[in-house]
């Protein structure tokens, strides 16, 4: 594909290959892997990728990258070279059911090799079959494979390592928006991870491939949103892992839907209203909201406002910063078709803004606006009233759920968190752990609490346990379209979202703020957020399960992060003795960058669960940026 290359670096050294021609280079340079063939060191190469008078007169397929010495030495002399045009192509492995029938199943070839029906599954899973055609001439990759291009590489000692102890390989290459790109890595060696970074830092991340063929596959398939540089890395899910892989990038890969049209990527001009409109023809998140993207360049220190409204559908307003921290807005002051964005932006680079809706699959017209000032932005205050808490955790459930750790002392850990830095008294919180965090025990607090909300008061609700999603008995709504109900795992029984709604319904005073650490507890969102008055942080997507922070001896990472912004003060960015909603967002998207999904370098924070998708969702719903939550 013309305009599209891949460069690698290896502890430090550069190597450029175009993926329209494989150079020389990398040939002289082939994987040799290790010496554990029975025949290694017997001044003879045993590797069937081989030919020439140095290569045994037997070669076996189980002694393929396995006679290193020999055939590096060999290889180097010139009296042995790779075998055929399947030097270049990764054929995986022998796993199909029809492998070794003497046919081709393998649906990236085509020709008079190739079985009669061809089955998805099978790609990379009849390399015998496939290889030995290949050679002979009687198949092909088909059109639109010839594009990709697979390096074999080695983790081992020497070569570059996260800050966490994992070897790491890096390539980068040129992308463009619209362009559908599939990376895979494979390795029999070690547990593979791979990281994708776009050109404004934002990362993508997967660990075990979702098609069952274990530890030794990472998958990235996606569309491309920046021109640029994106920076790929391959190393291992643990620290010290070493071996051979192969890495496959595909700059041609089949998308699921069709390249987004050129207006999806509009350059929005500062003081100019653009109008546009959401119809079927647009990209669409997974959920099915439609939506059109927006960039525009600013500057470290400006303050802009970014509104979008229409009179045909429920808007939603999403914006990216450089670095990757998103924010998103649903109704501002309660307005359903209306959604602003306001802020000082915090670095120079280009921001990515996503106009969209509240629901699946709704269109119609829209306007969207971006102003921009040089004055900052004044902070709206209120007064301060009383700050009352609930905060539940659950570590033991005694066979109900899974135990989890810490996530019991995050309950205390939040409610210390608000008594110290949060300006609520001791008296005004309530605590359960465990056995006390019933359905009965939260209703009732929860009530108990509205009722003494005034207007200038704020309740926050802290949950720390176990979260579920479970099928809705009548199908899809406004607030659920994808027909699930996410759910809290009480000690008890589990809490519906829609039942945590019905009871946040009954306070009719001040400010409400959930805070959630569970598995799927984005899905709250849709269900408790619109109502006026009302803030959600959430530590994970509604499809999504969240990490448990056993580095830090946290429950989760959002319990870690919420106690350093609010009884360290950390997320007073002025210094002003108070932490407002902007403050508080800002504070918790930067950590969960830099620990959970990081983008300002290689490190990546393991842990026993998978980790790679989960993302912080915060919702400030009617709640102003700028208006102070808690006063220290």
């Amino acid at each position: 594909m013309t305009g599209f290359s891949i460069r690698h670096g290896l502890a430090g050294a550069a190597l450029a290959v175009c993926l329209g021609l494989l150079p020389a280079a990398l040939h002289a340079q082939p994987d040799f892997g290790d010496n554990t063939s029975q025949w290694a060191n017997d001044g003879e190469c045993d590797d069937p990728r081989f030919e020439g008078e140095g290569a045994a007169d037997t070669l076996l397929e189980a002694d393929r990258a396995h006679d290193a010495t020999d055939c590096r030495k060999l290889f180097g002399a010139g009296r042995i070279a790779l075998r055929g045009p399947s030097g270049d192509i990764e054929f995986g492995d022998d796993d199909s059911e029809w492998a070794r029938d003497g046919e081709c199943d393998d649906p990236r070839f085509q020709g008079e090799g190739v079985a009669e029906t061809l089955l998805d599954a099978d790609a990379y899973h009849d390399a015998t079959d496939c290889r030995s055609l290949l050679d002979r001439g009687l198949v092909a990759l088909r059109d639109g494979t010839a594009g990709e291009r697979v390096h074999r590489g080695r983790l081992e000692k020497g070569d570059n390592t996260l800050s966490s102890g994992e070897f790491v390989d890096s390539y980068e290459f040129e992308g463009l928006p619209g362009q559908h790109v599939a990376i895979d890595v494979r390795s029999a060696a070690f547990d593979t991870y791979l990281i994708l970074k776009d050109p404004a830092g934002e990362q993508t991340e997967n660990d075990d491939a979702q098609d069952g063929a274990g530890v030794g596959h990472s998958t990235i398939e996606m569309e491309l949103t920046e021109a640029g540089m994106y920076h790929v890395l391959v190393t291992s899910y643990e620290p010290g892992e070493s071996g051979a892989y192969s890495l496959t990038i595909d700059p041609s890969a089949p998308s699921e839907r069709s390249a987004p049209a050129a207006r999806d990527f509009t350059t929005l001009i500062v003081g100019g209203p653009v109008s546009g409109e959401l119809d079927g023809a647009d990209a669409t998140f997974e959920a099915g909201e439609h939506y059109d993207t927006y960039i525009f360049d600013g500057d470290e220190g400006e303050t802009v406002r970014l509104e979008l409204s229409s009179a045909d559908f429920d808007t939603y307003l999403g914006l990216v910063t450089p670095s990757g921290e998103e924010i998103a807005n649903d109704d501002y002051e309660s307005a359903a078709g209306r959604s602003v964005i306001e802020l000082t932006l915090p670095e120079r680079g280009r921001y990515r803004v996503q106009a969209t809706s509240y629901a699946a699959a709704e269109t119609g017209r829209y306007r969207l606006a971006l102003t921009a000032s040089t004055a900052e932005v004044p902070v709206e205050r209120r007064s301060q009233g009383r700050v009352y808490g609930l905060f539940a955790g659950i570590s033991d459930y005694e066979g109900r759920n899974t135990d989890l750790e810490y996530t019991a002392e995050d309950a205390t850990r939040i409610r210390d968190a608000l008594i110290g830095g949060g300006g609520m008294r001791a008296a005004d919180a309530r605590t359960l752990v465990d056995s006390d965090v019933t359905i009965a025990n939260v209703s009732s607090a929860i009530r108990d609490i509205g009722r003494r909300m005034g207007p200038d008061d704020t309740f926050v609700m802290f949950y720390s346990g176990h979260g579920g999603q479970v099928p809705r008995t009548d199908g899809p709504t406004a607030s659920d379209p994808d027909a699930m109900d996410e759910t809290l795992a009480l000690y008890d029984g589990s809490m519906l979202d829609d039942e945590l709604r019905e009871l946040l319904d009954e306070i009719d005073q001040g400010t409400v703020l959930v805070w959630l650490d569970s598995c799927y507890s984005g899905g709250f969102a849709k269900d408790i957020v619109s109502a006026p008055g009302r803030m959600g942080i959430f530590s994970s997507e509604e499809d999504v399960t969240s990490n448990v922070a056993s580095k830090f001896r946290a429950g989760g990472y959002l319990s870690l992060f919420l106690d350093e912004a609010i009884a360290q003060g950390l997320a007073d960015d002025d210094k002003d003795s108070s932490i407002t909603a902007i403050e508080l967002s800002q504070y918790l998207h930067e950590r969960y960058r830099a620990d959970v999904k990081t983008t300002r370098s290689a490190e990546v924070v393991r842990n026993e669960m998978t980790l790679g998708y989960q993302h912080l969702v915060v919702d400030r719903g009617s709640i102003g940026a700028y208006d102070v939550l808690f006063e220290r």
